[in-house]
């Protein structure tokens, strides 16, 4: 291509910039060290950053997690309450209640089914191993275990133990203003249904990136595979994309909006609807006190 050919007048400009950045960089360092550190871990979409707050640091979640779409009438709605608390530095519990509601109707292999329920309890211990003040990247441990007593999918009755354990990393690309994450969960759901024990073996990959479009507001984008891992490896699995917004409303109050669909497989080129739905969204305020 021509515009990469080595002539002067295309070697001045690279010239210019490269002895430029090094200017840059240190005034973007300076005014990050006056503005402060972002919390990252609310700023991305479904995926998540690693920070988990102070020592002493208290916070309330509530999130609703909506799934959307399969053939026939589908809609689940998934609620969460959390408190969370920085037991010491680098680490961090909580504990929540879950509650979902199910609208089934005309779905392939699901009953019909419109309900509203209380559907468990989840508690969750955060180890950050990595911190980007003294590293190039935040790094974070992540081992939620949850009973339940309705099944995410269907919504019928079941007994539930699953034993999610994610590793959270994210990195700053520009200093308080983009920022890139990604995370693997592991998730092991032990369902007793009739009478009959099963096991699943969820795995998650996503990958994300977010940056301030404004103080305090930030535009991102996420991509997140999915697989079922149910009677042998890869039985289903799903990908999705979309986007997200994260907006702090004060130094104690933020919310973040992510909606992502599910687009053709890389492997099979079509949607998994039998396992999951075409779209996900996010709503999730965040308060602390």
């Amino acid at each position: 291509m021509s515009w990469l050919a080595p002539h002067s007048f295309c070697r001045a400009p690279l010239l210019a910039l490269a002895l430029t950045l090094p200017t840059l960089a240190r005034a973007e360092d300076a005014e990050s060290r006056s503005k402060g550190t972002v919390d990252t871990e609310h700023i991305f979409g479904f995926t998540e950053g690693a920070d988990i707050g102070e020592k002493g640091e208290k916070e309330l979640e509530d999130t609703i997690t909506g799934r959307f779409g399969k053939d026939g009438h589908y809609a689940g709605l998934a609620h969460e309450t959390a408190i969370r608390y920085g037991v010491v530095e680098g680490f961090r519990a909580s504990i929540g209640a879950l509650s979902d509601y199910h609208a089934v109707s005309g779905v392939p292999d699901l009953a019909d089914r419109h309900a509203l329920n209380f559907s468990g309890v989840t508690s969750e211990f955060r180890w950050q191993l990595l911190e980007r003040e003294s590293s190039p990247l935040d790094l974070t441990l992540s081992f939620t275990p949850q009973w339940q007593r309705i099944d995410d999918l269907s919504g019928q009755r079941v007994q539930s133990y699953a034993f999610p354990f994610e590793l959270l990393a994210d990195v700053a690309l520009i200093p308080n203003k983009m920022f890139a994450a990604f995370n693997l969960t592991y998730a092991p759901i032990f369902t007793r249904n009739g009478g009959t024990w099963g096991q699943q073996n969820p795995v998650e990959f996503s990958f994300a990136v977010s940056a301030a479009i404004a103080d305090n507001v930030f535009l991102g984008a996420e991509v997140r595979h999915l697989t079922l891992n149910d009677h042998g490896f890869f039985s289903g699995h799903a990908l999705f994309v979309g986007p997200s917004l994260f907006v702090r409303l004060s130094d104690a109050v933020a919310v973040k909006v992510a909606w992502d669909a599910q687009i053709p497989d890389e492997t099979t080129g079509r949607l998994d609807l039998a396992n999951y739905e075409r779209q996900q969204a996010r709503l999730q305020l965040a308060i602390g006190f």
